[in-house]
C-alpha cells in the first residue's frame, strides 16, 4: 500500500468534550489526578484586539506548586503566557506573565481559570479531552499483541517476558525490564494505548518515561510531556531524530493513544539498507504529530543487531510505572 493511502486512512480529528469527573488523591500508580491539573479552554482577549480561541495547560510540580502555560488555538503551538502558584485546597492564586507583561490569575480546580494582565486577559473552563481512537477494537485481520477488555485481566502470551504485571482493569504495568513481542512484522499500522504515572516532583526524562520501538530499533518516545515544549525526547518524538509537530499530550494518569503508520526498511541480500524506515504518520491522541519522518539510524537504547526488513515490537522499561493496554497491528505490503 502506498504511503499516501496509509496516511489518508489514519486522518483522525481531535475532539474536545466537556465532562464532570471526580477528584482523586495524587497516588503515582493509579490515581486519576489531583483535581487541579488539566486543560482549560476559552478565549484570550488582548487589550484592544480581537478575542481568539486559547487553551491553558495546568500541571503539578510537587509540594502544592502548580504551573500554568497558555497557548493560542488548539494546535498547542504558540505559547503566550506562563504563571505559577501554590494551591489552597483546589484554588490556586497565580502570578507570572501574559504576552510578555506581568499578570495574575485565579484557578478554581476543575471549574474555571481567569488570568488578567496589562496586555489582556484569558478565561477558560475545564475540559476533558478524549482521544478519538481510545479503546478502538482490532479490525479483522489484526494481530493482537495485548488483548484488552475493560475490567478483565489481560495476558502476556504474545510477549517474551512474563515479568510485567497484568492489572485488574485490563492493563499491564511495566516492571522487570524491557518486553519484546514474540511476533515480527514488516510495514504496519499500529495502535498502542499508554498511561504515564502522576509524578509531580519528577522532571525531564524521569517523568513517566518509556518507549515504543518499532522493529525493536526505532523509538516513539513515551513521556509525561503535558504542557512541555514538544521536543524529540518528549511524547511522540522519534528519539534524537524528529520532534513532534505539536504537543497534544494529555495530563499524567490519563490514557493516551498512539496510532502509527510505519514503513519498514528494505534490505538487500548482502545486508545493505536500500530504503530507510519511515514513520509515515504518528498520531498522538488523534493529532498528527509526525509525517514521513525518515529514520536513517537506529535510535538510542534500541535492540542490537543488523537492520532487517522485519522485526518485533519492543516496549521499554525506563524505571517508571507506565502502563500499556490494547496493542494491535495490521500488517501491510508496500
Amino acid at each position: 500500500m502506498q504511503a499516501r493511502t496509509f496516511l489518508a486512512a489514519m486522518a483522525f480529528t481531535a475532539t474536545l468534550a466537556l465532562c464532570a469527573v471526580g477528584f482523586g488523591a495524587p497516588d503515582p500508580t493509579d490515581a486519576p489526578d489531583d483535581g487541579i491539573i488539566g486543560e482549560y479552554v476559552g478565549q484570550w482577549r488582548p487589550a484592544g484586539g480581537q478575542a481568539v480561541e486559547a487553551m491553558a495547560k495546568v500541571f503539578g510540580e510537587g509540594d502544592g506548586q502548580y504551573r500554568v502555560r497558555l497557548f493560542t488555538s488548539h494546535a498547542w503551538a504558540s505559547l503566550f503566557g506562563e504563571l505559577t502558584g501554590m494551591a489552597a485546597g483546589r484554588r490556586v492564586e497565580l502570578a507570572g506573565t501574559l504576552a510578555g507583561a506581568p499578570a495574575k490569575g485565579t484557578l478554581e480546580g476543575r471549574e474555571v481559570l481567569v488570568v488578567k494582565g496589562e496586555k489582556g486577559e484569558f478565561e477558560g473552563k475545564y475540559h476533558l479531552r478524549k482521544p478519538p481512537s481510545l479503546g478502538e477494537k482490532p479490525p479483522d485481520g489484526a494481530v493482537v499483541l495485548l488483548p484488552y477488555e475493560a475490567g478483565a485481566k489481560t495476558n502476556l502470551d504474545q510477549w517474551q517476558s512474563q515479568k510485567w504485571k497484568p492489572l485488574d482493569d485490563g492493563a499491564v504495568l511495566v516492571q522487570g525490564g524491557n518486553n519484546v513481542s514474540k511476533d515480527e512484522f514488516g510495514s504496519i499500522r499500529l495502535h498502542v494505548e499508554f498511561r504515564c504515572p502522576y509524578q509531580p516532583k519528577a522532571r525531564g526524562q524521569g517523568r513517566g518515561n518509556s518507549g515504543v520501538y518499532l522493529h525493536g530499533k526505532y523509538e516513539v518516545q513515551v513521556l509525561d510531556s503535558f504542557g512541555l515544549e514538544g521536543l524529540d525526547n518528549e511524547a511522540g518524538g522519534i528519539y534524537k531524530v524528529s520532534a513532534p509537530k505539536v504537543n497534544p499530550a494529555l495530563p499524567p494518569a490519563r490514557w493516551q493513544t498512539f496510532d502509527i503508520v510505519f514503513r519498514a526498511p528494505k534490505v538487500a541480500d548482502d545486508g545493505t539498507v536500500t530504503q530507510a524506515p519511515v514513520f509515515v504518520s504518528v498520531h498522538l491522541n488523534g493529532v498528527l504529530i509526525q509525517e514521513n519522518a525518515e529514520v536513517t539510524k537506529t535510535t538510542t537504547a534500541g535492540m542490537k543487531g543488523a537492520v532487517r526488513d522485519r522485526g518485533p515490537l519492543m516496549l521499554q522499561d525506563h524505571g517508571n510505572l507506565v502502563q500499556y493496554r490494547n496493542i494491535w497491528y495490521v500488517e501491510s505490503k508496500d
